[in-house]
């Protein structure tokens, strides 16, 4: 074979290869499997390499978010984006807010022009929660349909140094109801806190936190379901001025 025309097969093989699709990038590790409960939170990760152009995430063969290199592109305020850098790698996060019955099926996440796909797996729990109770020495089970409520408190709260306050959290619409508890990111000589149902409405929980404040922070209501998923939680900014002001 002649040498210029080898030449020429070769540039045209080479030129092949730039041009095909995907070359340069992959999806490094792609979604793992979730279980979340019904009205509560999914998150899925797709770990990409660099010099990809277009992520997108589809649910049930439907796309429903795609990641540019500048924005996400946002079609369902259901469905929002997170993104991160792990060394030269790019992770995107897919996040599925009020996570419904019908999203139970195949999370996918593809890159543009590429036949790279990854996928995982979204089960959705509904009617979970299982009570036990004690009857005569046998044990009755009680199916409760389980309901991610609302979780509210003080847009902000203004204390006195070293003085006492108390800041109020309250879990509504729960079923059954959370395990309220409180993460205390300001400086304090004591803080304690002690829920108790609403004798008015027995869906909601109110937790009242008790502390002497010597800085400003952070206070953060937590509400657990026992266990399951679908824990929400809420932040109030705690402001600490000088006794007298």
């Amino acid at each position: 074979m002649d040498s210029s025309w080898e030449s020429a097969l070769l540039m045209l093989v080479v030129l092949a290869g730039l041009a095909a699709p995907g070359c340069g990038f992959q999806i490094v590790e792609g979604p793992s499997n979730a279980t979340v409960v019904a009205g509560g939170q999914a998150r899925f990760n797709c770990t990409v390499s660099q010099g990809w152009r277009l992520i997108m995430w589809a649910l049930n063969s439907t796309v429903v978010l795609s990641i540019t290199p500048k924005e996400p592109i946002i079609t369902n305020d259901r469905f929002t984006s997170a993104s991160y850098q792990a060394g030269a790698d790019f992770v995107s996060e897919m996040l599925i807010q009020d996570v419904r019955p019908v999203d139970a099926g195949r999370v996918t996440c593809s890159l543009q022009s590429s036949d790279r796909v990854a996928w995982a797996f979204l089960s959705v729990q509904d009617f979970i929660y299982l009570l036990m109770k004690k009857i005569g020495g046998e044990r009755e089970r009680t199916r409760y349909h389980f309901v991610v409520g609302t979780l509210a408190v003080p847009k902000a709260v203004r204390a006195v140094q070293d003085q006492p306050c108390n800041v109020t959290c309250r879990a509504s619409g729960w079923i059954p109801l959370p395990d309220l508890s409180w993460e205390v990111g300001v400086p304090s000589s004591q803080s304690s806190s002690a829920s108790a149902p609403d004798p008015g409405d027995p869906q909601s929980l109110v937790s009242v936190l008790t502390l002497t404040p010597q800085g400003s922070g952070t206070l953060t209501c937590v509400a657990d379901p026992r266990g399951l998923s679908g824990a929400m939680s809420e932040t109030v900014n705690l402001t600490v001025v000088q006794p007298g002001k």
